[in-house]
């Protein structure tokens, strides 16, 4: 069944790993994605700026047509969650509780690392998250400045990608953690340089796999025969997005729109 259009918003690339979930999993829906790309990275700005940011944003979205917002944006959804929900009139997802829920279930032993930017790592919003499921685990988060900017990029393995991949999961495996929560949609993009570095060490929690539950719990089923709709639109350069889209997802994903400059 189709209830309108699916809005998929994120900072940059980082929620394209969402709508590529989403798209596999619903391919007749229609989705309507917005990467804030002039303002990237928002781990780097003040909580007050990111969320004037995301409301003006999912304003934007609802009056495109919105039926439903997907922050597929781990910040968005620790800073700005619960304000979007107070005037949104369509259904708002927000990341986080997803990944919460699937890291408890599947945490050997409750012991859950968390990598994200500075402003999800130092907003509690994981830890809170994660003891509504497990009053018992343990949760450590890891700031990670370096690498949405090398997302963004297209760097995702190679020296440079490693070598800030140790600088921050390294004192998380001191902690003796089990499962790793990419705390941000870019980080699903090194997800093999990971593999590759630590093995079977880890069990790897990428939210993104939990949105289309979401979506079919608020009853989007996949009932069309054709494939649905699909409009990029960013707040910087087109261009770029579409080439670093292009390099990370191994795919062209057609013509990419200006909007909110």
């Amino acid at each position: 069944m189709s209830l309108g259009k699916i809005a998929i918003f994120d900072s940059g690339v980082g929620g394209l790993t969402v709508a590529e979930q989403v798209q596999q999993s619903l391919p007749g829906a229609d989705i309507i994605y917005f990467g804030d790309t002039k303002y990237v990275p928002y781990g780097a700005r003040p909580s007050e700026e990111v969320v004037s940011l995301i409301e003006r944003i999912c304003r934007y979205l609802v009056h495109e047509g919105a039926a439903v917002l997907v922050m597929a944006c781990n910040t968005s959804s620790a800073l700005a969650y619960e304000s979007v929900c107070s005037w949104s009139p369509v259904p708002v997802i927000g990341i986080i509780e997803a990944a919460a829920k699937a890291a408890v279930r599947l945490s050997p032993a409750g012991r859950i690392g968390v990598i994200s930017n500075a402003l999800t790592a130092s907003s509690g919003a994981y830890e809170r998250a994660v003891r509504r499921y497990d009053a018992q685990a343990a949760v450590y988060p890891q700031g990670c400045p370096k690498l949405v900017p090398l997302a963004e990029q297209g760097i995702v393995s190679g020296p440079q990608a490693e070598a800030a991949l140790r600088e921050y999961i390294d004192p998380l495996l001191a902690h003796n953690i089990d499962t790793l929560v990419f705390g941000c949609t870019h980080y699903p993009f090194f997800r093999k340089t990971i593999t590759r570095m630590y093995g079977s060490q880890l069990t790897l929690i990428d939210p993104a796999l939990f949105v289309a539950e979401e979506l079919r719990s608020l009853g989007w089923q996949d009932a069309k025969s054709a494939e649905g709709e699909r409009v990029y639109r960013v707040s910087g350069d087109p261009a770029q997005f579409a080439q670093v889209a292009e390099s990370l997802l191994g795919h062209a994903i057609g013509s990419v729109e200006k909007a909110l400059d």
